[in-house]
């Protein structure tokens, strides 16, 4: 039986046996404690030149970005035997690629890590401070990151938004799109406009939607094709009487 499938039957066990504070715990933490059974069960100690300050030193590191050598030059400050570089770079990918935990620092911050690591050190900062300092760094940056995605999210948002609304004026075949100024949704279909004004429906059964043949966008009347309870149904309709010789 492998590792992966030892940590399953853990959880699956776990789960059926748990005491109810237990059953309260997310799924994800259940994996973790399985994790933390099978290794307490099948430790053998491989990795034997890594002590607990060691160890805890090289999770930390392995969270974010920490020049290699600069890393094992502080592993071998403490007590054990010589660290060489494969020994570092092994149990930091270890720690990387734990199931369920593990992860890479973000790449896109890569080489400015280092560089701040690097100005930090050349002004004689002892490694486990830097540490701190660039976890803290490392935190600023994941945000930084976040803020840019959510930014670029919203500006493609707003982009596509205008690309729709141009398609719906310049009379392309468009689903329902909202134009600036126009209180209800549109579609074109087959050269065809048609609007979706919303109703309020008296009761749960009730249509929630009206669809009407219009002549333009801000036009005051339209002809009716009919009247559904979803946005589904009134895309159905209009894809049918779009092509029908006697749409209105």
């Amino acid at each position: 039986m492998t590792n992966d499938e030892r940590a399953y039957e853990i959880r699956n066990l776990l789960w059926e046996h748990a005491h109810p504070a237990l059953r309260g715990m997310d799924r994800e933490r259940i994996a973790q404690l399985a994790e933390q059974i099978m290794r307490i069960a099948t430790d053998r100690r491989l990795w034997t030149k890594w002590s607990g300050d060691r160890e805890t030193l090289a999770e930390r590191a392995a969270e974010i970005w920490i020049p290699m050598e600069d890393l094992r030059e502080a592993l071998n400050a403490l007590p054990g035997p010589q660290l060489t570089e494969v020994d570092v770079e092994q149990r930091i990918r270890e720690f990387r690629e734990k199931p369920y935990s593990g992860s890479y620092p973000r790449s896109e911050v890569e080489a400015e890590a280092f560089a701040v690591f690097s100005a930090e050190k050349a002004r004689g900062t002892e490694f486990i401070a830097i540490l701190g300092y660039m976890e803290d760094w490392y935190w600023g940056a994941q945000e930084r990151l976040r803020q840019k995605a959510e930014k670029e999210r919203r500006e493609r948002i707003a982009e596509d938004k205008r690309r729709a609304e141009a398609r719906l004026r310049n009379g392309a075949d468009c689903p329902w799109t909202a134009a600036e100024g126009i209180p209800d949704l549109h579609c074109c279909k087959n050269g065809r406009l048609y609007r979706l004004h919303p109703l309020k429906p008296a009761g749960k059964y009730e249509p929630a939607f009206e669809v009407l043949r219009v002549d333009y966008l801000d036009a005051k009347r339209g002809r009716s094709v009919g009247r559904y309870r979803t946005r589904s149904e009134a895309s159905t309709a209009v894809a049918k009487v779009a092509y029908q010789e006697d749409d209105l």
